[in-house]
């Protein structure tokens, strides 16, 4: 899942400082005390009265910053007079936000869902804050509001998943913008009876010291859980009886109440006995699956056009910068050799060994044989894209002396990886033309091991599309 993005971050505006000299000062005074109250929520809302010169919500806020400052002139209907000024004001500045809060609070002390936990309400803030000056955010966040509040027979959990859909289009979108600043413009195509991409991007870069222009699409996908259908009712009702067992042990006057819940979006419907959550070659195949499933020919055929897999709600195994690999060397629990699981989802072959992290010390890494050819290389699919890109939340608990590279030999070691992010991995691109914008020529798949050399062509001659899109913050590239 991706990281929880702050709501504020930046320094407090004159709301904010009232507030929390208000909860200084009126500390453990349950007639002025504001529990329910995020200072960083105050902080946004104040900012964009500010910023938009939005008369309604700045006299709300001014109001706000009124009673703040003399709480006791209100008396006992302070409480109550604040609060409803911050819910308007928040459901006024932020509608898709405060609906997704609604949410959680309908599962609170009851369950949890799966996947309105991993929507992201930072980088929903500001995608609703980028929607005031930009089209393609402004219809994603009405997109989502309508899949939140539309009456239909439902159940909520199958809500989530349409809207998810929305936000993962969203979010790519702000984040390759964010990342690979000016130099990339992205717009949302708009859907039709024909199938085809969901972004138009243009990309500037420099070659031999001239600005060259890379026209491209961009199909994005955001792969669910296994059996989704199935898994998600299951998985509320797990959650239901975890909170039914606090509750007991509560109403037996336990202190302190303990009960364990697992999360486990890779595991099949009911009972599978041959769910192993350590299993490299599970993810793999996993992934493979609902890939393969999700793309299609006909969204490739307008244009060079990368296929982008959305995989928050299928979290990596941590490896780092070794998902990459086909073999990567971990030396945590004695040192082993383990199989990249991204570069097994591009080029993976049937039959191929996959190795494992130990389970303990000593531990055997033997996973299996692959039952699934990678996306890029399995004919059944046969893809003409430019290349796959991963969106995904890296755990990045890698310490790692030596890897091994595309081709498989190996390469230094740069140290320990250690903190987690929410990364885009493009793991491969196939050849282009000098031109950079014809149809793709599929024969031959960069950094493909069963053809090192046509391999490492193809990845010369797309390198300034690699590295325009590799300079990026955050944004790894598997020739680099």
């Amino acid at each position: 899942m991706i990281a929880n993005t702050p709501v504020w971050s930046d320094t407090l505006t004159d709301l904010g400082i009232a507030f929390e000299s208000h909860a200084k000062a009126f500390h453990g005074q349950r007639d002025y005390a504001l529990g329910h109250v995020e200072s960083g929520w105050l902080n946004t809302i104040r900012q964009r009265a500010i910023r938009e010169e939005d008369a309604s919500l700045l006299s709300l806020t001014s109001e706000m910053h009124g009673l703040l400052a003399s709480p006791e002139a209100a008396g006992a209907s302070f409480k109550d007079a604040f609060s409803n000024l911050y819910d308007k004001a928040r459901r006024q500045a932020y509608p898709v936000c405060a609906q997704l809060i609604d949410e959680h609070h309908l599962h609170s002390g009851i369950s949890r869902d799966y996947t309105l936990e991993c929507i992201d309400i930072g980088q929903v803030r500001l995608i609703e804050d980028e929607g005031q000056s930009d089209g393609s955010m402004r219809t994603f966040a009405k997109e989502m509001l309508d899949g939140l509040t539309r009456k239909s027979g439902r159940p909520r959990h199958e809500a989530y998943r349409q809207v998810f859909d929305v936000y993962s289009e969203a979010l790519v979108c702000r984040l390759l913008r964010e990342r690979c600043g000016p130099a990339l413009t992205i717009s949302k195509i708009a859907e039709t009876e024909e199938a085809g991409p969901d972004f138009a991007c243009d990309l500037r870069y420099d070659h031999n010291g001239e600005e060259q222009r890379l026209e491209f699409f961009i199909e994005v996908k955001s792969l669910d859980i296994a059996d989704a259908p199935q898994r998600l009712p299951e998985m509320l009702e797990d959650g239901m009886a975890v909170q039914i067992e606090l509750e007991r042990q509560v109403r037996e006057g336990r202190r302190v109440a303990m009960a364990e819940g697992v999360i486990a979006p890779y595991r099949r419907y009911q009972d599978d006995t041959r769910y192993d959550p350590r299993s490299v070659r599970q993810c793999i195949e996993t992934l493979i699956q609902k890939a393969a499933g999700n793309f299609k020919k006909a969204q490739f055929q307008r244009g060079p056009t990368f296929a982008l897999a959305n995989v928050l709600r299928l979290p990596l195994p941590g490896q780092g910068s070794g998902t990459l690999a086909p073999v990567y060397y971990c030396d945590r629990l004695g040192g082993a050799c383990v199989s990249g699981a991204l570069w097994h989802l591009a080029f993976g072959a049937v039959g191929t060994q996959i190795y494992r992290s130990p389970s303990f010390e000593g531990a055997g890494t033997d996973d299996g044989l692959l039952a699934r050819a990678g996306l890029l290389v399995d004919p059944a699919s046969a893809l003409r894209a430019a290349g796959l890109i991963v969106f995904h939340h890296d755990q990045g608990l890698i310490a790692s002396t030596g890897s091994m590279t595309p081709s498989g030999r190996t390469a230094n070691g740069t140290g320990a990886i250690s903190r987690s992010k929410t990364c885009f991995t493009l793991c491969a691109v196939t050849t282009m033309t000098a031109a950079m914008n014809s149809h793709i020529n599929t024969h031959s798949i960069a950094a493909a091991s069963q053809n090192r050399q046509n391999g490492r062509e193809a990845v010369a001659s797309d390198r300034d599309l690699g590295v325009a899109l590799a300079g990026a913050s955050q944004f790894t590239y598997i020739a680099d």
